[in-house]
């Protein structure tokens, strides 16, 4: 059953990224379901209580975020088999959620992105120049950018935007082009040599993969001693706009944060305004004795 669970998640238009996580946490719970009352059938026989001892059981190993997601997808799961009449009800409606402190998402300081920038200028071309600067100038995912094609960026002397035609939930969304990624993607886009219709490409591929980004970024932190990911760029955009004081609702749109609906989801950004690590070392630094 657990496998046309999933081929409905793909039917719905899920990631395989997500499928995956879908398949970890369901191993995850089987095992430790397995080992604590012997073979189950596909799970069916869990119970409220047998939920609430594993929720108890993983809050010892793991960390909070992944148990809550690990009830989270056990409970879309279950779910799904009250819709096909397999089961009579759910057994984790009544387990209560675990408590996960917010905690802000790790992004690049100021001086962090002219760093990063400064090396690729040194060491990197104009392509790996372009990508990371749309990254840090855009906001978009990884896959978003990969999956740019030529037609959907448009560049002038005053302005620009590129259009995200299939993001994440498959929302479409236009972004404006500031100067500097006009500037690079010009560059780069002029000596670029393809006729492939996709923007970032190499030279094996007419279109390039999220892992050969990534790739590229893990060269950069080795360079920098930077920690350097898309979404930290990604995070980094953000941040950068709320501490410029940009309405939520705006970050929003440009971020791809949006209900299903259309309208913006400020309750994923809002993590954008909370204080860092570093905000919260420089805060206890100043009851020091010194």
């Amino acid at each position: 059953m657990f496998e046309q669970f999933i081929e409905s998640l793909r039917q719905q238009g899920k990631s395989e990224l997500t499928l995956r996580q879908y398949r970890s946490d369901w191993n995850r719970f089987y095992r430790w379901i397995q080992s604590e009352t012997g073979e189950l059938t596909d799970g069916q026989e869990v119970t409220q209580l047998d939920v609430a001892n594993f929720k108890r059981w993983a809050s010892q190993h793991y960390k909070p975020r992944t148990v809550s997601l690990n009830l989270v997808h056990l409970s879309v799961y279950y779910r799904w088999l009250v819709n096909q009449g397999v089961i009579p009800d759910n057994p984790c409606d009544n387990v209560d959620p675990v408590t996960v402190q917010q905690t802000a998402p790790k992004w690049l300081s100021r001086n962090e992105q002219n760093t990063l920038v400064r090396a690729v200028r040194k060491h990197g071309n104009a392509r790996e120049l372009a990508i990371i600067t749309v990254l840090l100038h855009t906001g978009i995912r990884v896959q978003e950018l990969c999956d740019l094609r030529l037609r959907d960026v448009q560049l002038g002397e005053r302005k620009g935007q590129l259009i995200v035609q299939n993001g994440k939930g498959g929302k479409y969304r236009v972004i404006p082009l500031n100067l500097d990624a006009r500037k690079v993607l010009q560059d780069y886009l002029s000596e670029r040599q393809s006729d492939s219709h996709y923007v970032f490409i190499t030279q094996r591929s007419p279109k390039m993969t999220p892992r050969a980004v990534q790739f590229i970024l893990a060269k950069y932190s080795l360079l920098t001693g930077i920690e350097v990911t898309p979404h930290i760029l990604r995070h980094s955009f953000c941040h950068e706009l709320a501490v410029r004081n940009v309405p939520l609702d705006v970050i929003a749109r440009l971020a791809g944060h949006t209900k299903k609906d259309g309208t913006p989801n400020l309750a994923m950004v809002t993590r954008y305004t909370m204080p860092s690590q570093d905000d919260l070392a420089r805060a206890v630094e100043q009851l020091s004795w010194k």
